[in-house]
């Protein structure tokens, strides 16, 4: 593609990352709760275990304020636990907290411990969910077993995710009558640098630009609901999503410069 430029390719990645970055209330205040659903606080709030300790911080922070009558967190081992590790390593707060072969529900309640004083016995914890959609059947199961199915909750999740985690619970919990909500922690604006491409975004444990552009471009494939994809026309994994001209389009011109996302990549 002629002229496809830096900005160019900042601008692409920024759409994508606007769309999957999805926020159903503005912000993770109960004002703005009561403004889009009418309730000044949900049932359960829950963080997906991701490779960021932020996520817990910024739940455990809208749990304290009141937001949600309980907290979960959840998420086993995954293709993220390898990258949580070395941020909690690499965090002089959280570097003595123990990581081997630990679920990521587990170490981000340590994360939670070490900032508040949350009771972490009143944390509800799913530990057993190793993918996107395993997290939703999960939490469902860990819930249902102690009788506290939800009328409401808010899920936190990694900003390249959040879109289809919400996907994953409609189609896990459509039997259920909750009102899921979503809350992309932040949104992982690109800005072009003389160095290349950097976040606006200054969190604790960012990916770095080429890993965030591997998760980002993997998304679209399997948000498509088509044969490949992971929609009911797929594999069946998550409820059908509209996918925007705009992002397909900017997908598209990706695709030139990164053309190894033809197809659907596993997760490493």
């Amino acid at each position: 593609m002629k002229n496809y430029t830096e900005h160019d390719v900042a601008a692409d990645l920024n759409c994508i990352i606007s769309f999957l970055s999805r926020r159903d209330i503005t912000r993770l205040k109960t004002e703005a709760l009561y403004e889009k659903y009418g309730i000044s606080q949900a049932d359960v709030l829950m963080v997906l275990g991701s490779s960021m300790p932020y996520l817990a911080e910024l739940g455990a922070g809208a749990f304290k304020t009141g937001l949600a009558r309980e907290l979960m967190l959840v998420g086993g081992i995954g293709h993220s636990t390898k990258y949580l590790v070395t941020n909690v390593l690499n965090n002089s707060n959280y570097r003595d907290i123990e990581v081997e072969n630990r679920p990521e529900a587990d170490i981000l309640k340590d994360v939670i411990s070490r900032n508040t004083d949350i009771d972490p016995d009143s944390i509800i914890i799913e530990n057993r969910s190793a993918n996107c959609g395993a997290n939703a059947v999960e939490a469902l199961r860990t819930l249902k077993a102690v009788n506290k199915v939800p009328g409401s909750i808010i899920i936190i999740q990694d900003p390249t995710m959040q879109l289809r985690t919400h996907a994953s619970f409609l189609k896990s919990w459509a039997g259920e009558k909750t009102e899921i909500i979503s809350f992309s922690p932040f949104i992982p604006l690109l800005l072009v640098k003389e160095d290349g491409l950097r976040f606006e975004n200054n969190i604790d444990g960012i990916w770095s630009v080429d890993r965030f552009v591997d998760l980002i471009m993997g998304e679209i494939p399997r948000l498509r609901d088509d044969e490949n994809g992971y929609g009911p026309k797929g594999r069946d994994f998550i409820a059908h999503v509209d996918i925007p001209s705009e992002v397909l389009e900017s997908y598209s011109r990706l695709q030139s410069r990164y053309n190894e996302y033809n197809q659907i990549k596993l997760r490493k």
